[in-house]
């Protein structure tokens, strides 16, 4: 916008130009002068459209700089047509540069640098009017006043309209952010919807029949179902307050996994701070389905039955570690499984952390989750 503003009031400047030259047509040597120095205006005029054009709005300098060629066409100018009788169409330079002028509202940010730089117009057109044609003061005054009032007007219009646009375009996000937004919960609802409708109704259907023999089995069915009966119910959101702290949660884990037939052994602090700092109920979901898939895969691949999860407070993050003596692998040498990739590093990366795995063949497996902790929770002496 304001590179199409610059544009335009400069191309008003040069028609001023152009009238002045046709009237003052066949003047002989001085014509031909006055056309030179019209070239130059048109010249520098170009210039600064087309920077305005190709890059957006030019800094500062661009104005000091237009200042300073509007300033060497008064100067050049007066001098062009003094002692001439041509001031009518001759002096052509205070009508560019009074139009012109509008460039310093767009090009200066600050208001003290349009009044300076208007001032400095109104000064040298006083001074050059004077010298060229001798005009009273009650006609130059009011000539050279003009500059005070067309930049400063187009500084406060040029500022109002950029705060109107950068209103428009924050209101433009906002809607955007908003409409994605409904269109995650659409798409959660849809995906809830057909949960609810197969998936939980089945492991329901099993939890309650006799289809499943094994009563172990049964309940773990049930407990399923229960979890994803809570998780589609609430869209899949994590409210505060019906998530366990930390250390309660992998003493949860650990007995749940118990039932699969793996021991896990839990190491928190040592004393006296045998517990964990407050950790947000979001790094706690994400932290404990985390360690669930890692010994998940423990179970599936390790080849062991034994494994040990620990948990402590360092450097300002928690951290969290998987570890297992059992047959281990190369990571550089497989690529990385869907529950380690997803379910473990995804997890951990939705709420700001980094997951590093420490594995060798036949030297078992080390999984450390490590996410920062806010502020208020990183005093050790802040124990649950």
């Amino acid at each position: 916008m304001e590179a199409w503003s610059l544009l335009a009031t400069r191309a008003a400047a040069l028609l001023n130009v152009a009238v002045a030259l046709g009237t003052g047509a066949g003047g002989g040597q001085l014509f031909g002068l006055a056309v030179l120095l019209a070239s130059a205006m048109l010249a520098e005029s170009a210039l600064l459209a087309g920077w305005a054009l190709r890059r957006g709005r030019p800094g500062p300098w661009a104005g000091w700089a237009d200042l300073a060629a509007g300033c060497a066409a008064l100067a050049a100018d007066a001098a062009l047509v003094a002692g001439a009788d041509v001031h009518t169409w001759g002096f052509f330079a205070y009508p560019y540069t009074l139009v012109g002028s509008c460039a310093l509202g767009l090009l200066f940010p600050r208001g003290r640098q349009v009044a300076v730089g208007a001032a400095t117009l109104a000064l040298v057109y006083g001074a050059a009017d004077h010298l060229s044609s001798g005009q009273p003061l009650w006609n130059a005054v009011p000539n050279a006043a003009s500059y005070l009032g067309i930049a400063p007007v187009v500084w406060v219009v040029a500022r109002w309209l950029r705060r109107m646009a950068a209103e428009l375009d924050a209101s433009r996000a906002a809607a955007l952010e908003l409409a994605r937004r409904r269109a995650v919960e659409a798409e959660r609802a849809r995906q809830s919807r057909m949960l609810h409708d197969r998936v939980l109704q089945t492991l329901e259907t099993l939890g309650r029949g006799t289809w499943v023999a094994d009563a172990w089995m049964r309940d773990q069915v049930r407990a399923e179902a229960a979890w994803l009966r809570w998780l589609v119910e609430r869209g899949g959101a994590v409210p505060d307050g019906d998530v366990p702290d930390l250390a309660s949660g992998l003493q949860a884990l650990a007995r749940d996994r118990a039932r699969d037939g793996l021991r896990v052994a839990v190491r928190f602090p040592p004393p006296p701070h045998d517990d964990l700092p407050g950790v947000p109920d979001a790094v706690v979901d994400a932290l404990l389905g985390a360690c669930h898939e890692a010994l998940t895969n423990v179970i599936k691949h390790a080849g062991t039955d034994r494994a040990v999860l620990g948990a402590a407070v360092e450097d300002g993050a928690v951290v969290v570690t998987v570890v297992d003596q059992g047959r281990g692998f190369d990571p550089a040498a497989r690529p990385r499984r869907l529950g380690l990739s997803r379910s473990v590093e995804g997890r951990v990366a939705d709420v700001g952390g980094t997951v590093r795995v420490d594995a060798a063949p036949g030297a078992g497996t080390c999984v450390e989750l490590r996410v920062p902790l806010p502020e208020p929770a990183r005093d050790p002496a802040d124990l649950r």
